[in-house]
C-alpha cells in the first residue's frame, strides 16, 4: 500500500529536500507503525505502511486531531507513555520524535503492547490465584489447630452448663436459668462456628441457601449488643426494603459480619463517645451480587494498613493474631465473592469494610 505523503520533487543540489527524502525512506522502511506530523499545522506529512496496516481505519495518514481522538492515556510504563484504542481493544506505547525536513515535523512510533500487556494480566491472575490458595493453606492449618484446641473444652462448657440448667430449673431461680440458658446458647453457637470451620477446611460445599439479609445482620447486632453497650457504640442498619436474599451458609455469614463489627466497635476506642457510630448498611452492586457493607468512625486506616489488612498474621492490635480477617476473606472467596476496605471519603475519619455475597431467589 502506498505511503501516504506530501511529495516534493527535489532540485538538483538542494540538501533540505534530499534529506526529507531520504527520511520519508527511512520511516518507510521502518517495521512498526509510525506517522509524521507538520508541527506547526498539526496536518499529517505521511505515514508508513505499517501505520496503514495496522488501523485499518485509515485509507492515508489522518490529522493529528483526528488521531489523537482515537487514543486515550492510561498511564506510563517502564518511562515510555502508554495509550489505549477503545476502537480496535489494542494497547500502545507512543514515543515522539522531533525531526526536520523541508518543515519541522514530530514523527509518532507506536508499538503494539495488546500481547505483552495479556501477559502481564495473565500472570497477575496467575499470582493472585497462588497467594489465594497460599492463603487458603495458611488459614485452613490455623483453623484445624484451633477448632481441635477449642472443640473439647466447648463440649464440656455445654455440659456444665446443661447440667446449671437442670438445677436452676428444679430449684425455681428463675433469673439464675434464664443466664445459665443464655450462656449455654452462646456456647452452642461457638461450638456450632467451630464444626463450621472444621467444614470449611475439609474443603467442602457450605451449606448455601436463601436468606433474608435484614433478620440475619438484625441477629448479629443482638449478640453484640452487650459490648457496643460497653464502649458506647451505636449500631445502626440502613437495609432496603427491597433488598433480594443471599445465597450463602448462614453461620459463615454470620461469623464475617461479626468479626466486621467487632473490628469496627475496637477501631473506635480513641473516638468521643458522642460520635462512635457503626452503619452496616447493603445493596445490589454492578455485578448482581448482594454487598454488604461496615462502615465505622474509627481511626482509619493508612495506606500500608490498606496493603497488609488480609494477610494472615498481620494485625495492629496488640493482643490479636491477625487471623479473623483472613478467615474472613477465604469465607468470602468460598462463597465466590470479595471481601476489601475503603477509607472514608472526602477525608473523614474511620474505614469501611465491604463483602459480596451471591444473589439468592426470591
Amino acid at each position: 500500500m502506498p505511503v501516504t505523503r506530501i511529495e516534493r520533487k527535489p532540485a538538483p543540489h538542494d540538501d533540505s529536500a534530499a534529506a526529507t527524502t531520504r527520511g520519508h525512506a527511512l520511516i518507510d522502511a521502518l517495521p512498526w507503525p509510525c506517522i509524521v506530523f507538520n508541527r506547526g499545522k498539526g496536518d499529517a506529512v505521511g505515514c508508513n505502511p505499517a501505520f496503514l496496516g495496522e488501523f485499518t481505519q485509515w485509507r492515508e495518514a489522518p490529522a493529528r486531531s483526528v488521531f489523537e481522538s482515537d487514543f486515550d492515556h492510561v498511564g506510563e510504563q517502564d518511562g515510555h507513555q502508554l495509550y489505549y484504542a477503545p476502537a480496535s481493544r489494542r494497547w500502545y506505547r507512543i514515543e515522539r520524535r522531533e525531526l526536520m525536513f523541508d518543515v519541522a515535523v514530530e514523527a509518532v512510533f507506536l508499538t503494539n503492547m495488546s500481547e505483552c500487556i495479556e501477559s502481564l494480566r495473565r500472570h497477575r491472575e496467575q499470582h493472585e490465584q497462588l497467594l489465594s490458595t497460599s492463603r487458603m493453606m495458611s488459614v485452613g492449618e490455623m483453623a484445624t489447630t484451633l477448632a481441635h484446641e477449642l472443640n473439647q473444652p466447648l463440649g464440656a462448657a455445654i455440659n456444665y452448663l446443661a447440667g446449671c440448667e437442670q438445677l436452676a430449673e428444679s430449684n425455681g431461680h428463675e433469673r439464675l436459668l434464664q443466664g445459665v440458658r443464655l450462656a449455654k446458647r452462646q456456647t452452642e453457637r461457638a461450638a456450632q462456628i467451630i464444626g463450621s470451620i472444621r467444614e470449611f477446611v475439609r474443603s467442602r460445599e457450605p451449606h448455601r441457601q436463601n436468606l433474608a439479609c435484614a433478620p440475619l445482620v438484625q441477629g448479629v447486632i443482638e449478640l453484640l449488643r452487650l459490648e457496643a453497650g460497653q464502649h458506647q457504640v451505636a449500631i445502626v442498619t440502613a437495609l432496603p426494603d427491597d433488598l433480594p436474599p443471599i445465597f450463602a451458609d448462614r453461620v459463615m455469614i454470620e461469623q464475617v459480619l461479626l468479626n466486621l463489627i467487632k473490628n469496627a466497635i475496637e477501631a473506635m476506642r480513641d473516638t468521643p463517645p458522642a460520635r462512635r457510630q457503626i452503619t452496616v448498611s447493603a445493596r445490589v452492586d454492578y455485578d448482581d451480587m448482594i454487598e454488604l457493607r461496615v462502615v465505622d468512625r474509627g481511626c482509619g486506616i493508612d495506606a500500608g494498613g490498606m496493603q497488609q489488612l488480609f494477610t494472615p498474621l498481620y494485625t495492629t492490635k496488640p493482643d490479636g493474631l491477625g487471623i479473623g480477617l483472613a478467615i474472613c476473606r477465604s469465607i468470602i472467596e468460598y462463597h465466590e465473592g470479595r471481601l476489601f476496605a475503603e477509607p472514608k471519603p472526602d477525608g473523614q475519619e474511620g474505614c469501611a469494610l465491604i463483602f459480596t455475597v451471591p444473589r439468592g431467589t426470591a
